[in-house]
């Protein structure tokens, strides 16, 4: 009796359990929205977001396929005598790099602006090419046509001046002949001395050095020289210097007439190897005496290196703060072209110069035609080679393939969209794709956009504000040492902001105490020298059409009497004067705290209602005032840094403020910035370009180790609208929220009511989390393998 109870009981239990688990997936199937969370974003953005999807972007860089066409075709042309990157050498001519040849504006704006009834230009490659085998040898840029299916080439018509072959950029042959001399003329025969000086060598297992290299401006010899540098190979050994640096004569393309021209070590200078060795054993020379760092009792990383150190913070460890997008993305990317809100524009990453912008449009009007970066510019100072030389142009290194492997959840949010670029240079064969060049995001700024709230009878209860919702198009260029942000920021009112920050690794010298001057110690042997970060930006506005001017309101203080003030007495107030610019030499701009004023293009012929020229206003945040004397050294190839803003009539020969040639082409600059400013031509109601500077004076510290932060190191550039509006167009925007309160009568409560105009704002999703397990299964994604 007792077992069929129990028997009984479990039949029982049994058919209630089976019971209720059909209950608990019944009910979760109709409660899925509340029980378990959506993730945040994860549908496809709403397709009545955007314009219809046949865009046809003329910008857009060349593919794979395209890159390959051009190669095979430039290949195949026997007068040229090209051969491929490994198999290049001193003598041979060679394809440097490729990349698209953006449209002449005339032909992009007739397509544009065609409204579908235009056919597009044709695409274009321009192809960089040493030429050591022409007679003179030179470098030539090639515009290789049409694509698909190329037919010619040609020289690139923008390009004005020859290009001697001694002020080509640098390149990978260049190094392979500077290593092998350094390993035989150098290393073997110093080693015991290095090992003796440093504890470590370049011929090594462990206690390595390497070493960093700095190309002699042409400012400085007339002949191709570079400094080599050594280091502790540590992380990160820039930070490490020993002092021990060469001099190499690279002149001319024989490479058995290169040399080892001189050396500098225990803060001497030496013409030979054989010199320096012999009054090293000689004792006739002071010895350098330095060992690798270590680290620290308690810690397990060296002194420079980004392992976490020092006191651990918070005490318990827990995440900060995360954004996320409740329904998805509010922009879209596709092929090069962005749409978001009012917004939509294209982009592209040029090899030589990195990140450009084209057909920027607000509420389906251009305000820039082009919107590009064009240069970086790092100067440094010291007392001895490698801080005397070290005047950088970075485009001779290529920037536009120094981007890449941005980390989702640091260099950009996890929710970003990230985009891979095709580049081709010597160091590949076939194009290479470089991941995560370039992300595009949505931003809470966490500030209002604009914002105000009334607490008087006179104006009424209420508070109302929009915040600060920006789209992000975010790229970082390293060059080597140095991380640069590039931040292009898209704001509901219709204002761009271009900011520049600087992050990594600052260079250091070994100290001596005639480097004082030039910097502060920041470790036991090392000193970090000043330095002037330049960066040049290209804006080629046009505000309601191609015939614009440029103005400028100059504030100033007017003493005045009126009649009605103070019986006639003067009065001092603040008035402005309108300015207009009407040549080149009058556009050219030298910031003044003595003459504040605001910079306006405008459209004469476009009035807003109020009879007054629609226009936009450029402000600079990151002016830097360039010191170095004109025209002397490296000044006379950056003559665009003279200026922190310049404007000049826009010709396609005019392209770009610098020229990958700018380390080495002093003497007569491939691209002569100076010149465009000289011919002084009328820009009153002309196509018109703004070249901007920007800029900071670094005098490192201890607090730049290990890393330089990017705080106080912001530079931008806000392009605003002004008078072009009737009113602030971002008084459209749904993202706004309005309080109002009405008090019916005194001591009732008051009648409240929010308006958020449609848009939801209650959400129950977890927010999109970057799988990083993708860069533990292909580290490609951040680093390029060799």
């Amino acid at each position: 009796m007792k077992k069929l109870s129990v028997i009984t009981l479990i039949l029982a239990l049994s058919v209630v359990a089976n019971v209720g688990l059909i209950a608990f997936v019944i009910w979760l199937a109709t409660h899925k929205d509340e029980t378990i969370p959506t993730i945040c974003g994860d549908e496809e953005p709403n397709p009545k977001l955007f314009k219809d999807a046949t865009y046809q972007n003329i910008f857009e860089d060349l593919n794979s396929s395209e890159i390959n066409e051009v190669l095979d075709y430039l290949y195949s042309q026997s007068e040229l005598k090209l051969v491929k990157p490994d198999k290049a050498n001193l003598t041979t001519n060679y394809i440097i790099g490729l990349e698209l040849h953006v449209p002449n504006k005339s032909q992009a704006l007739k397509f544009l602006d065609g409204n579908g009834r235009e056919i597009p230009p044709a695409r274009e490659a321009k192809a960089y090419l040493f030429l050591p085998q022409n007679d003179p040898p030179v470098v030539e840029e090639y515009i290789v046509a049409p694509i698909p299916r190329p037919t010619r080439y040609y020289h690139n018509p923008r390009r004005i001046k020859d290009i001697p072959y001694r002020v080509r950029q640098f390149s990978n042959t260049e190094m392979v002949v500077a290593v092998n001399l350094l390993r035989k003329e150098v290393a073997t025969k110093v080693e015991n001395m290095l090992k003796r000086s440093y504890g470590a060598s370049f011929i090594c297992k462990k206690n390595c050095l390497t070493f960093t290299a700095s190309a002699v401006s042409s400012a400085f010899s007339k002949e191709r020289k570079l400094w080599i540098t050594s280091l502790y190979q540590l992380e990160f050994a820039t930070l490490h210097p020993v002092g021990f640096q060469i001099l190499i004569n690279m002149d001319g393309i024989n490479a058995s007439n290169w040399k080892i021209e001189k050396l500098w070590y225990a803060n001497k200078m030496f013409s030979s190897v054989e010199e320096l060795v012999r009054k090293y054993e000689n004792n006739e020379i002071p010895k350098a005496l330095i060992r690798p760092p270590k680290a620290s009792p308690g810690e397990t990383s060296v002194p420079g290196s980004l392992n976490i150190r020092g006191k651990r913070f918070p005490d318990v460890p827990t995440s900060g703060p995360k954004q996320y997008e409740p329904q998805g993305h509010r922009y879209r990317v596709r092929n090069q072209h962005v749409d978001y809100l009012q917004w939509e524009f294209n982009f592209r990453m040029s090899y030589a110069s990195g990140i450009q912008l084209y057909d920027i449009k607000f509420q389906n009007e251009r305000i820039m035609y082009e919107l590009s970066m064009q240069e970086i510019i790092v100067i440094y100072a010291g007392a001895t080679p490698h801080g005397l030389y070290a005047q950088l142009s970075d485009s001779a290194f290529g920037i536009g393939n120094r981007a890449h492997g941005m980390m989702p959840g640091v260099d950009c949010p996890e929710h970003a969209t990230f985009v891979d670029s095709v580049i081709y240079n010597e160091d590949n064969l076939t194009p290479k794709t470089y991941p995560n060049a370039i992300c595009v995001f949505e931003h809470n700024t966490a500030l209002p956009l604009r914002r105000h709230r009334s607490g008087s009878s006179r104006s009424g209860f209420f508070n109302s504000g929009l915040v600060d919702y920006v789209l992000i198009l975010r790229t970082m260029f390293v060059m080597f040492n140095y991380d640069y942000i590039i931040d292009f920021v898209f704001h509901q009112n219709g204002a761009i902001d271009v900011k520049v920050h600087s992050t990594g690794f600052i260079l250091s010298s070994l100290y001596y105490h005639e480097e004082g001057a030039y910097g502060f110690r920041v470790s036991e042997s090392s000193i970090a020298p000043v330095h002037h970060h330049l960066f040049s930006f290209k804006a080629d506005m046009d505000i309601l059409g191609t015939k614009n001017r440029y103005m400028t309101l100059d504030t100033e203080v007017e003493n005045r009497t009126r009649k009605w003030y103070e019986n006639g007495e003067y009065h001092t107030q603040l008035t402005f004067k309108r300015n207009l610019k009407s040549t080149e030499q009058k556009a050219a701009y030298k910031y003044n705290f003595n003459t504040p004023k605001y910079h306006l293009i405008i459209n004469n012929d476009k009035l807003n209602k109020y009879s007054e020229p629609r226009g936009y206003r450029i402000l600079g945040k990151g002016f830097s005032k360039q010191i170095l004397p004109e025209n002397h050294g490296f000044e006379r190839t950056i003559t665009w840094s003279r200026y922190q803003m310049c404007v000049t009539k826009r010709k396609d020969s005019e392209d770009t403020s610098s020229s990958m040639y700018s380390m080495f082409d002093s003497g007569d600059p491939v691209v002569d910035f100076v010149s465009y400013i000289n011919d002084n031509e009328n820009i009153v109601d002309e196509d018109l370009v703004a070249w901007l500077s920007l800029g900071m004076h670094h005098i490192p510290h201890t607090e730049d180790v290990p890393n330089t932060a990017t705080t106080g190191n912001e530079m931008s550039i806000s392009f605003l609208p002004f008078n072009y509006f009737t009113e602030d167009p971002s008084m459209g925007s749904r993202d706004a929220v309005r309080v109002d309160s009405k008090i019916k009568s005194k001591g009732q409560k008051a009648d409240v009511t929010i308006e958020r105009y449609g848009t939801p704002h209650k959400f129950s999703c977890l927010a999109k989390q970057y799988d990083f397990q993708k860069i533990v299964n292909n580290a490609s994604v951040l680093f390029q393998q060799p």
